[in-house]
């Protein structure tokens, strides 16, 4: 049975408009693209694909799984749209294994005939039946995960704690005026205390008027928002820089963003771990019942890897702080990810925490030029 060109697009963008491609545009993108080729004729190989949609050089390291691991999802994504939303389409998009060409096959006429030949008398039941369990499943909570119950269901509100830098208006290293960072001048008693000490640069220097924050700001706070949407919860935002003790103290806190901007986290941490220590830019771990101290350097350069700290610890006035600190923003991004994604939260509670709420994480973020980053976890420990 043949299909025209004018249905295999009204077909695919059914699929592409769906709710389980919506909130995939990854996924969706690469069907588009699979769809024109096929339709042009093209003779689509890994390598095209890397380079036509990737965008990546010809000279991309050939062991690159990108390509495979992009069509394995999609090809996950379609068999989970047939198996809900697609279920009753008459034409089924298929793309075979080892294959990258898009077709449309027809599902078995027999089958859909049976299907609708069946005794009608209990369809009526059935519907009702239907609607009065969606019914009650709809009027039940959702079970929020484990580590973020207290912000996903306590009455309290949470501020999200933005980690910007203190900035100086002066000269740059290409001779032109401009915004430059120190991070030994942190806020303005600092830069008052430098100009003092240093009277013979003070005259050409300023405290700027505006601080200054990283891509983790925007991604992470797209995931966290994410999740508290899926729980028709919400959250303030600040940037730390402009925030007090009496703000942390409004209710429970996350904060994202580096280390060395001497931010007022680093106070709660060391006051409430009782295992872990930051001490400038080293972590001291010791004290604990069975695992030796050690001290772990967090300087890293960030273009390819870069140590994150994770920890929800008790904070002032019953409240609560989830806590994302790195100094570069591929480890707080890549925390953030890992931490909002319903199989590593699971994952991670049943193999570390056991009965405990609150814990430390260390990990080291892998990522060539800052993407395709990828997480090891150093240590781990429930408190």
């Amino acid at each position: 049975m043949n299909i025209s060109s004018e249905k295999k697009r009204l077909t695919l963008d059914k699929i592409r408009k769906s709710e389980t491609f919506s909130k995939a545009p990854t996924s969706s993108s690469m069907l588009q693209y699979l769809f024109e080729e096929t339709l042009k004729g093209t003779d689509l190989k890994e390598k095209l694909i890397e380079i036509d949609f990737f965008g990546e050089s010809k000279n991309t390291d050939k062991s690159n799984p990108r390509v495979r691991v992009n069509i394995y999802n999609l090809r996950k994504k379609l068999t989970a749209y047939y198996e809900k939303e697609g279920k009753n389409d008459f034409w089924q998009l298929i793309i075979d294994k080892g294959q990258y060409q898009v077709k449309f096959v027809a599902k078995n006429p027999k089958e859909r005939l049976l299907k609708s030949a069946k005794p009608a008398i209990l369809i009526p039941y059935l519907l009702l039946f239907a609607v009065l369990i969606l019914f009650a499943l709809s009027r039940m909570p959702k079970k929020p995960p484990m580590l973020w119950r207290s912000f996903l269901t306590n009455k309290s509100a949470t501020t999200l704690f933005v980690g910007d830098v203190f900035g100086v208006m002066g000269t740059t290293a290409t001779g032109n005026i401009g915004w430059n960072r120190d991070y030994n001048i942190n806020d303005l008693e600092e830069f008052y205390q430098f100009c003092e000490n240093n009277p013979e640069l003070a005259s050409n220097l300023k405290a700027a008027n505006y601080s200054y924050t990283n891509g983790m700001a925007a991604l992470s706070t797209q995931r966290l928002t994410l999740l508290f949407k899926d729980y028709g919860k919400e959250f303030n935002i600040r940037f730390s820089m402009q925030s007090t003790i009496a703000d942390i103290k409004e209710g429970n806190s996350i904060y994202i963003g580096p280390l060395k901007n001497n931010n007022k986290f680093i106070h709660f941490f060391n006051e409430e771990n009782p295992y872990f220590k930051i001490d400038g830019d080293s972590l001291l771990f010791s004290n604990h019942p069975i695992l030796r101290d050690t001290v772990l350097n967090l300087i890293s350069d960030g273009s390819e890897s870069d140590y994150s700290i994770v920890s929800k610890i008790l904070g002032p006035d019953n409240s609560e702080q989830f806590i994302f600190f790195s100094n570069h923003d591929i480890g707080v991004r890549s925390t953030v990810e890992y931490f909002t994604n319903t199989d590593s939260l699971e994952h991670f509670t049943e193999k570390f925490l056991d009965t405990k709420d609150n814990f430390t994480a260390v990990f080291l973020t892998k990522g060539v030029n800052r993407n395709n980053t990828d997480l090891e976890l150093i240590l781990a420990v429930g408190h």
